[in-house]
């Protein structure tokens, strides 16, 4: 009786434990057409005419802006988030509010723009969805009380409180969610990436012991990253993670992706944008761009998204 052989399948190579790194994914760019501020001009909004009123900086954060009444739904949310939260009265917010403040129009993901603007000691930037009825804000402000602290607390930035049982406030910057008119709902630490830390090693690398992490939002005018850094003063030489040409340590970036800021190492030019410069002035020669920027990878393409007004 015979037997019938069986051949077994030849064996498949055993998958390697080292996977290759993923690929972030394409960063959405958002444009927004928005010729000689009609945008804002339509608000109301009193806007440079000139060369020298355009290049003009607002608060360190809003080059070129808008000076008139905030629009509404940035004022509704300053005004509606709980005094225990941001320690100014909100009667106090209420009069901040119908006064003049700075403003622009800033490309977005949503049907209508996004908006930066600066009151006083505060500033908000809204980032609209898909969906019209929800919109998230990044909001600037005194979030915590600094009094007693100690002489050798970090060094850190305050604000001077106009009442209530707090003197000083410690700026801080958290995300809020507002759906269909409801109250803002504080989404920070979904949305937030936590602030980095400066090791020990890069301290004392660095000899920057009294540096303390801060936020650069000075490009959310124009698209929408944050980047976060420590200002160490001036190396002898280019360090992997320094750039700049006054000495700043790179910490990383955090982009909006239409659901929360996305943490990356590396952008493209195209999410932080140069500052504008005069005519015949060189191209990235503005003071925030100048020197080395290894984290700007020149080149990258990225998907753009229009904005409509």
């Amino acid at each position: 009786m015979e037997t019938s052989s069986t051949t077994s399948p030849p064996a498949e190579p055993e998958a390697s434990s080292e996977q290759a790194p993923v690929a972030p994914r394409p960063l959405p760019i958002p444009t927004l057409a928005n010729d000689n501020n009609q945008i804002e001009r339509q608000l109301g909004a009193r806007c440079p005419n000139d060369l020298a009123a355009r290049l003009a900086t607002q608060a360190d954060l809003l080059i070129g802006a808008c000076q008139g009444t905030l629009p509404h739904h940035l004022s509704a949310v300053l005004v509606a988030i709980p005094e225990q939260q941001l320690l100014l009265p909100r009667t106090w917010r209420e009069r901040q509010v119908s006064q003049k403040g700075w403003f622009k129009a800033v490309p977005g993901y949503g049907l209508r723009p996004d908006f930066l603007a600066v009151q006083g000691d505060v500033w908000v930037r809204s980032f609209e969805g898909a969906d019209p009825s929800t919109t998230v804000y990044l909001v600037s402000g005194p979030f915590a009380c600094a009094d007693n602290r100690g002489p050798d607390a970090e060094p850190v930035k305050t604000v001077r409180l106009p009442a209530g049982s707090c003197r000083e406030g410690l700026v801080q910057q958290r995300v809020y969610r507002v759906s269909a008119g409801a109250a803002p709902v504080d989404i920070t630490q979904q949305a937030l990436p936590a602030e980095p830390l400066l090791s020990d090693a890069d301290r004392k690398r660095y000899g920057a012991d009294g540096a303390r992490v801060q936020l650069d939002a000075g490009k959310l005018q124009f698209g929408p990253a944050v980047r976060w850094y420590a200002d160490v003063g001036t190396t002898e030489k280019p360090e992997p993670r320094s750039y700049g040409e006054w000495g700043r340590l790179h910490l990383g970036f955090g982009v909006w992706n239409g659901e929360r800021f996305e943490p990356r190492d590396t952008v493209p030019r195209a999410v932080w944008p140069c500052d504008p410069v005069a005519p015949g002035d060189a191209s990235c020669g503005a003071y925030a761009d100048a020197g080395r920027d290894p984290f700007i990878v020149v080149g990258a393409s990225a998907q753009g998204v229009t904005a409509t007004p």
